[in-house]
Protein backbone atom coordinates (compact mmCIF):
# COMPACT_ATOMS: atom_id res chain seq x y z
CA UNK A 1 0.00 0.00 0.00
CA UNK A 2 2.90 2.32 0.76
CA UNK A 3 4.38 1.67 -2.69
CA UNK A 4 1.01 2.20 -4.38
CA UNK A 5 0.59 5.60 -2.74
CA UNK A 6 4.13 6.74 -3.54
CA UNK A 7 4.41 5.23 -7.00
CA UNK A 8 0.97 5.84 -8.47
CA UNK A 9 -0.36 8.87 -6.56
CA UNK A 10 -1.42 11.96 -8.46
CA UNK A 11 0.13 14.85 -6.49
CA UNK A 12 3.38 15.68 -4.66
CA UNK A 13 1.49 15.42 -1.35
CA UNK A 14 1.58 11.63 -1.80
CA UNK A 15 5.00 11.66 -0.07
CA UNK A 16 3.44 13.07 3.09
CA UNK A 17 0.50 10.68 2.84
CA UNK A 18 2.84 7.69 2.47
CA UNK A 19 4.89 8.72 5.48
CA UNK A 20 1.73 9.24 7.55
CA UNK A 21 0.58 5.77 6.60
CA UNK A 22 3.95 4.17 7.31
CA UNK A 23 4.67 5.78 10.67
CA UNK A 24 1.16 5.42 12.08
CA UNK A 25 1.28 1.72 11.24
CA UNK A 26 4.79 1.21 12.60
CA UNK A 27 4.12 3.11 15.82
CA UNK A 28 1.11 0.92 16.58
CA UNK A 29 2.42 -2.41 15.30
CA UNK A 30 5.87 -2.52 16.94
CA UNK A 31 4.51 -2.66 20.55
CA UNK A 32 2.21 -5.50 19.48
CA UNK A 33 5.21 -7.32 18.01
CA UNK A 34 7.10 -6.98 21.31
CA UNK A 35 4.11 -8.37 23.22
CA UNK A 36 3.89 -11.34 20.82
CA UNK A 37 7.61 -12.07 21.24
CA UNK A 38 7.27 -11.84 25.04
CA UNK A 39 4.35 -14.27 25.01
CA UNK A 40 6.28 -16.71 22.85
CA UNK A 41 9.30 -16.72 25.15
CA UNK A 42 7.16 -17.11 28.28
CA UNK A 43 4.64 -19.68 26.95
CA UNK A 44 6.42 -21.25 23.98
CA UNK A 45 3.22 -20.99 21.94
CA UNK A 46 1.56 -18.33 19.79
CA UNK A 47 -2.04 -19.57 19.79
CA UNK A 48 -4.59 -16.95 20.77
CA UNK A 49 -5.40 -18.76 24.01
CA UNK A 50 -1.78 -18.37 25.08
CA UNK A 51 -2.44 -14.66 25.60
CA UNK A 52 -5.16 -15.31 28.19
CA UNK A 53 -3.97 -14.63 31.74
CA UNK A 54 -0.44 -13.77 30.60
CA UNK A 55 1.65 -11.95 33.22
CA UNK A 56 4.28 -9.71 31.68
CA UNK A 57 4.83 -7.58 34.76
CA UNK A 58 2.65 -4.82 33.29
CA UNK A 59 -0.80 -3.49 34.06
CA UNK A 60 -3.42 -5.48 32.13
CA UNK A 61 -5.19 -2.35 30.89
CA UNK A 62 -1.88 -1.07 29.53
CA UNK A 63 -1.29 -4.39 27.74
CA UNK A 64 -4.82 -4.20 26.33
CA UNK A 65 -4.19 -0.76 24.86
CA UNK A 66 -0.90 -1.93 23.31
CA UNK A 67 -2.37 -5.09 21.79
CA UNK A 68 -5.54 -3.42 20.52
CA UNK A 69 -3.69 -0.31 19.33
CA UNK A 70 -2.36 -1.97 16.19
CA UNK A 71 -5.89 -2.83 15.06
CA UNK A 72 -7.46 0.42 16.25
CA UNK A 73 -5.04 2.34 14.02
CA UNK A 74 -5.82 0.19 10.99
CA UNK A 75 -9.62 0.39 11.41
CA UNK A 76 -9.03 3.39 12.27
CA UNK A 77 -10.21 4.85 15.57
CA UNK A 78 -10.80 8.56 16.07
CA UNK A 79 -7.54 10.38 16.95
CA UNK A 80 -5.57 7.68 15.11
CA UNK A 81 -7.42 8.25 11.82
CA UNK A 82 -5.40 11.17 10.43
CA UNK A 83 -3.49 8.93 8.01
CA UNK A 84 -6.66 7.62 6.35
CA UNK A 85 -7.99 10.74 4.55
CA UNK A 86 -4.52 11.64 3.31
CA UNK A 87 -3.89 8.11 2.05
CA UNK A 88 -7.27 7.94 0.30
CA UNK A 89 -6.95 11.35 -1.34
CA UNK A 90 -3.44 10.79 -2.66
CA UNK A 91 -3.78 7.12 -3.64
CA UNK A 92 -5.09 6.04 -7.06
CA UNK A 93 -8.49 4.40 -7.24
CA UNK A 94 -6.96 0.94 -6.90
CA UNK A 95 -5.25 2.00 -3.67
CA UNK A 96 -8.48 3.47 -2.31
CA UNK A 97 -10.33 0.22 -3.02
CA UNK A 98 -7.63 -1.84 -1.29
CA UNK A 99 -7.73 0.49 1.70
CA UNK A 100 -11.53 0.52 2.01
CA UNK A 101 -12.20 -3.08 1.00
CA UNK A 102 -9.25 -4.98 2.48
CA UNK A 103 -7.05 -3.15 5.01
CA UNK A 104 -9.82 -1.72 7.16
CA UNK A 105 -11.47 -5.14 7.22
CA UNK A 106 -8.25 -6.79 8.37
CA UNK A 107 -8.16 -4.38 11.31
CA UNK A 108 -11.75 -5.25 12.25
CA UNK A 109 -11.09 -8.98 11.88
CA UNK A 110 -8.00 -8.86 14.09
CA UNK A 111 -9.83 -6.79 16.69
CA UNK A 112 -12.69 -9.28 16.79
CA UNK A 113 -10.50 -12.37 17.00
CA UNK A 114 -7.92 -11.12 19.49
CA UNK A 115 -10.22 -8.97 21.62
CA UNK A 116 -12.84 -11.71 21.84
CA UNK A 117 -10.43 -14.46 22.87
CA UNK A 118 -8.20 -12.51 25.25
CA UNK A 119 -11.01 -10.45 26.85
CA UNK A 120 -8.98 -7.31 26.33
CA UNK A 121 -12.11 -5.15 26.33
CA UNK A 122 -12.87 -5.72 30.01
CA UNK A 123 -10.84 -2.85 31.39
CA UNK A 124 -10.85 -0.36 28.52
CA UNK A 125 -14.08 -1.28 26.69
CA UNK A 126 -16.21 1.46 28.24
CA UNK A 127 -13.66 4.15 27.43
CA UNK A 128 -13.27 2.96 23.83
CA UNK A 129 -17.03 2.77 23.33
CA UNK A 130 -17.57 6.30 24.60
CA UNK A 131 -14.70 7.58 22.47
CA UNK A 132 -16.09 5.88 19.38
CA UNK A 133 -19.60 7.26 19.79
CA UNK A 134 -18.32 10.79 20.47
CA UNK A 135 -15.97 10.38 17.51
CA UNK A 136 -18.85 9.42 15.22
CA UNK A 137 -20.59 12.72 16.01
CA UNK A 138 -17.32 14.64 15.65
CA UNK A 139 -16.43 13.09 12.29
CA UNK A 140 -20.04 13.56 11.12
CA UNK A 141 -19.76 17.30 11.76
CA UNK A 142 -16.45 17.38 9.87
CA UNK A 143 -18.02 15.57 6.91
CA UNK A 144 -20.80 18.16 6.68
CA UNK A 145 -18.27 20.86 5.70
CA UNK A 146 -15.76 18.94 3.53
CA UNK A 147 -15.61 19.85 -0.16
CA UNK A 148 -13.24 17.14 -1.42
CA UNK A 149 -15.22 14.18 -2.76
CA UNK A 150 -12.65 11.50 -1.93
CA UNK A 151 -11.89 12.94 1.50
CA UNK A 152 -15.60 12.94 2.34
CA UNK A 153 -15.96 9.27 1.40
CA UNK A 154 -12.81 8.47 3.39
CA UNK A 155 -14.09 10.22 6.51
CA UNK A 156 -17.39 8.36 6.23
CA UNK A 157 -15.36 5.15 6.56
CA UNK A 158 -14.25 6.29 10.01
CA UNK A 159 -17.90 6.62 11.06
CA UNK A 160 -18.74 3.10 9.85
CA UNK A 161 -15.72 1.58 11.54
CA UNK A 162 -16.85 3.26 14.76
CA UNK A 163 -19.95 1.08 14.62
CA UNK A 164 -17.78 -2.00 14.16
CA UNK A 165 -15.68 -1.24 17.24
CA UNK A 166 -18.77 -0.41 19.30
CA UNK A 167 -20.42 -3.71 18.37
CA UNK A 168 -17.33 -5.73 19.26
CA UNK A 169 -16.87 -3.94 22.58
CA UNK A 170 -20.49 -4.62 23.59
CA UNK A 171 -19.55 -8.28 24.04
CA UNK A 172 -22.86 -9.67 22.75
CA UNK A 173 -23.47 -12.14 19.95
CA UNK A 174 -25.65 -9.63 18.09
CA UNK A 175 -22.86 -7.08 18.29
CA UNK A 176 -20.33 -9.50 16.82
CA UNK A 177 -22.67 -10.54 14.00
CA UNK A 178 -23.61 -6.92 13.24
CA UNK A 179 -19.95 -5.92 13.14
CA UNK A 180 -19.17 -8.77 10.74
CA UNK A 181 -21.99 -7.80 8.37
CA UNK A 182 -21.28 -4.07 8.43
CA UNK A 183 -17.62 -4.80 7.66
CA UNK A 184 -18.75 -6.58 4.50
CA UNK A 185 -21.37 -3.97 3.62
CA UNK A 186 -18.96 -1.08 4.10
CA UNK A 187 -16.38 -2.79 1.91
CA UNK A 188 -18.93 -2.89 -0.91
CA UNK A 189 -20.48 0.57 -0.51
CA UNK A 190 -17.27 2.50 0.19
CA UNK A 191 -15.31 0.83 -2.61
CA UNK A 192 -18.18 1.50 -5.02
CA UNK A 193 -18.31 5.16 -4.01
CA UNK A 194 -14.58 5.51 -4.65
CA UNK A 195 -15.06 3.94 -8.07
CA UNK A 196 -17.88 6.26 -9.10
CA UNK A 197 -16.01 9.27 -7.70
CA UNK A 198 -12.98 8.28 -9.79
CA UNK A 199 -15.10 8.15 -12.96
CA UNK A 200 -16.17 11.74 -12.28
CA UNK A 201 -12.59 12.81 -11.58
CA UNK A 202 -11.25 11.22 -14.80
CA UNK A 203 -13.68 13.29 -16.88
CA UNK A 204 -13.77 16.63 -15.07
CA UNK A 205 -10.27 16.57 -13.46
CA UNK A 206 -11.92 18.02 -10.34
CA UNK A 207 -12.63 16.50 -6.94
CA UNK A 208 -14.36 19.50 -5.38
CA UNK A 209 -18.05 18.96 -4.79
CA UNK A 210 -19.07 22.47 -5.83
CA UNK A 211 -17.18 22.00 -9.14
CA UNK A 212 -18.91 18.68 -9.90
CA UNK A 213 -22.56 19.64 -10.13
CA UNK A 214 -25.45 18.72 -12.38
CA UNK A 215 -24.01 15.29 -13.13
CA UNK A 216 -27.47 13.72 -13.42
CA UNK A 217 -27.77 15.39 -16.83
CA UNK A 218 -24.39 14.02 -17.94
CA UNK A 219 -24.40 10.50 -16.45
CA UNK A 220 -28.01 9.46 -15.70
CA UNK A 221 -27.00 5.82 -15.25
CA UNK A 222 -24.10 6.86 -13.05
CA UNK A 223 -26.49 9.00 -11.00
CA UNK A 224 -28.73 5.97 -10.33
CA UNK A 225 -25.74 3.87 -9.28
CA UNK A 226 -24.43 6.70 -7.12
CA UNK A 227 -27.84 6.95 -5.44
CA UNK A 228 -27.87 3.21 -4.66
CA UNK A 229 -24.35 3.37 -3.23
CA UNK A 230 -25.23 6.40 -1.10
CA UNK A 231 -28.24 4.47 0.18
CA UNK A 232 -25.96 1.64 1.21
CA UNK A 233 -23.64 4.15 2.88
CA UNK A 234 -26.31 5.23 5.36
CA UNK A 235 -27.98 1.82 5.68
CA UNK A 236 -31.31 2.06 3.93
CA UNK A 237 -33.36 -1.13 3.55
CA UNK A 238 -32.86 -3.62 1.97
CA UNK A 239 -29.08 -3.31 2.18
CA UNK A 240 -27.09 -5.59 4.46
CA UNK A 241 -25.96 -2.49 6.37
CA UNK A 242 -29.56 -1.97 7.49
CA UNK A 243 -29.71 -5.40 9.12
CA UNK A 244 -26.28 -4.86 10.67
CA UNK A 245 -27.19 -1.50 12.20
CA UNK A 246 -30.32 -2.98 13.80
CA UNK A 247 -28.15 -5.62 15.47
CA UNK A 248 -25.57 -3.05 16.53
CA UNK A 249 -28.14 -0.65 17.99
CA UNK A 250 -29.57 -3.40 20.18
CA UNK A 251 -26.16 -4.62 21.33
CA UNK A 252 -24.82 -1.13 22.08
CA UNK A 253 -27.93 -0.14 24.03
CA UNK A 254 -27.59 -3.37 26.01
CA UNK A 255 -24.14 -2.18 27.05
CA UNK A 256 -25.42 1.13 28.48
CA UNK A 257 -28.82 2.78 28.01
CA UNK A 258 -27.28 6.26 28.36
CA UNK A 259 -25.81 5.70 24.90
CA UNK A 260 -29.28 6.26 23.48
CA UNK A 261 -28.65 10.00 23.90
CA UNK A 262 -25.42 9.93 21.85
CA UNK A 263 -25.77 7.17 19.28
CA UNK A 264 -28.60 8.74 17.20
CA UNK A 265 -26.53 11.89 16.65
CA UNK A 266 -23.79 9.99 14.80
CA UNK A 267 -26.31 8.03 12.72
CA UNK A 268 -28.29 11.17 11.87
CA UNK A 269 -25.17 13.07 10.76
CA UNK A 270 -24.21 10.08 8.59
CA UNK A 271 -27.50 10.46 6.74
CA UNK A 272 -27.04 14.23 6.45
CA UNK A 273 -23.60 14.25 4.82
CA UNK A 274 -24.49 11.36 2.51
CA UNK A 275 -27.55 13.26 1.28
CA UNK A 276 -25.40 16.37 0.85
CA UNK A 277 -22.82 14.56 -1.26
CA UNK A 278 -25.54 13.18 -3.54
CA UNK A 279 -27.64 16.34 -3.91
CA UNK A 280 -24.68 18.67 -4.42
CA UNK A 281 -23.02 16.54 -7.11
CA UNK A 282 -26.07 15.31 -9.02
CA UNK A 283 -28.28 18.42 -9.03
CA UNK A 284 -27.80 22.10 -9.70
CA UNK A 285 -26.29 24.04 -12.57
CA UNK A 286 -23.16 22.64 -14.16
CA UNK A 287 -20.05 24.75 -13.67
CA UNK A 288 -18.32 23.40 -16.78
CA UNK A 289 -19.17 22.31 -20.29
CA UNK A 290 -20.13 18.68 -20.69
CA UNK A 291 -19.12 18.66 -24.35
CA UNK A 292 -16.58 15.97 -24.97
CA UNK A 293 -17.51 14.02 -21.84
CA UNK A 294 -17.30 10.29 -22.38
CA UNK A 295 -20.26 8.23 -21.28
CA UNK A 296 -19.71 5.58 -18.65
CA UNK A 297 -17.86 2.66 -20.17
CA UNK A 298 -19.32 -0.84 -19.97
CA UNK A 299 -16.33 -1.91 -17.90
CA UNK A 300 -16.94 0.85 -15.37
CA UNK A 301 -20.65 0.09 -15.09
CA UNK A 302 -19.96 -3.64 -14.66
CA UNK A 303 -17.36 -3.14 -11.93
CA UNK A 304 -19.59 -0.75 -9.99
CA UNK A 305 -22.63 -3.02 -10.34
CA UNK A 306 -20.59 -5.85 -8.86
CA UNK A 307 -20.48 -3.70 -5.73
CA UNK A 308 -24.14 -2.65 -5.82
CA UNK A 309 -25.82 -6.01 -6.42
CA UNK A 310 -24.32 -7.91 -3.45
CA UNK A 311 -24.95 -4.88 -1.24
CA UNK A 312 -28.70 -5.05 -1.90
CA UNK A 313 -29.37 -8.71 -2.60
CA UNK A 314 -27.38 -10.35 0.19
CA UNK A 315 -30.24 -9.26 2.43
CA UNK A 316 -32.43 -11.90 0.76
CA UNK A 317 -30.34 -14.68 2.30
CA UNK A 318 -28.41 -13.04 5.11
CA UNK A 319 -27.79 -16.42 6.76
CA UNK A 320 -25.26 -17.35 4.06
CA UNK A 321 -22.79 -14.97 5.76
CA UNK A 322 -22.74 -17.06 8.93
CA UNK A 323 -22.37 -20.53 7.45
Amino acid sequence: MFLIILGFGYQPERLQAGLYFLFYTLAASLPLLFIIISVYYSRGDLSLFSFTGINLGLDWNFVSVIVLGAFLVKIPMVFTHLWLPKAHVEAPVSGSIILAGVLLKLGGYGLGRLGGVVYLFKGVGGYLLGLRLAGMAYIGLICCQINDLKALIAYSSVVHMGLVISGLISGSKWGALGSLVIILGHGLSSSGLFLIANTYYERSSRRRIFLNRGLVGVFPVGSLIFFLLCGGNFSVPPTVNFWAEICLIGSILGFDTFIMLVFPIGSFLGVIFTMLIFSYTQHGKRTYSSNGFLALLNREVLVILLHVLPLYFLFVNIGVLFV
